[in-house]
Formats: C-alpha cells, sequence, structure tokens
C-alpha cells in the first residue's frame, strides 16, 4: 500500500499526525507533495500505526532524581505528539516538566517550540 491509494481526507489525518503544513495544499496531489517535500514516507506511517502501544503510566513516570528549590516548569509548544530530549519526555497529553534550570538552558539553546510556564498554567491545563 502507499499514499497514493488512500482518499484526501486520510492523507489530511497523515499530515496532521506529523504537523505537516496544508496551508495551501487542497488536492490530493498537493498533499502528496507537502508529505513528500517533509520526508514523511508510506513506511514511516505504517511503522506508526502498527507500533506497539506503550501504557501512558510508564511513559508518564518521572525521572528519579532529586528535586531542588530552583527546579523550573518547562512546556512544549511543538505539535508533535511524543518528543524526547536530554532525559526529558513531552507529549500532547503532558507537555510540562519540572527539571534543573541548566536542563531548561540547554533545552532553550538547543531546541525550538520549548518556554518557561507558570504553576497556574500547569494547574489550569490538569484542571
Amino acid at each position: 500500500m502507499s499514499f497514493n491509494t488512500m482518499k484526501t481526507a486520510d492523507l489530511k489525518k497523515v499530515a496532521e499526525h506529523f504537523a505537516v503544513d496544508l496551508e495551501d495544499a487542497k488536492t490530493k496531489g498537493a498533499i502528496l507533495s507537502a508529505l513528500e517535500e517533509e520526508g514523511i514516507t508510506y513506511e514511516m506511517y505504517d511503522k506508526f500505526l502498527n507500533a506497539e502501544t506503550v501504557k501512558p503510566d510508564i511513559l508518564d513516570k518521572p525521572k528519579k532524581r532529586e528535586s531542588s528549590p530552583n527546579d523550573v516548569l518547562v512546556r512544549m509548544d511543538r505539535e508533535n505528539a511524543h518528543y524526547e530530549v536530554n532525559g526529558y519526555t513531552f507529549t500532547r497529553e503532558h507537555p510540562f516538566a519540572v527539571m534543573h534550570p541548566d536542563d531548561a538552558e540547554f533545552i532553550f539553546e538547543t531546541q525550538e517550540g520549548f518556554r518557561m510556564a507558570t504553576p497556574r498554567e500547569v494547574q489550569e491545563y490538569y484542571n
């Protein structure tokens, strides 16, 4: 099977999952081109579909480390469904992480789509 055999609506879902901008892509051919430009292959999509489901409670267990009064909250604003960086895991469902300021600085300097968060923002997100 390939993307060519999929319907336009399904291709839009694929593009959304991989955070591919479809602003100018209205036709099936334009969507296929956008996916190709981003390097998204059917094999990648198939691998995602057939990936073994990970239980969220295993994925969401915090790292064992000493907390510090200087720890900061970091939020992922990226469109990724799952993103790991410097030992921290961010997901769409859990886009926040508490970390040492040095780890946060590393992420801010080397990655895009991350910012400081406030305790109130976290509380509002989860309530």
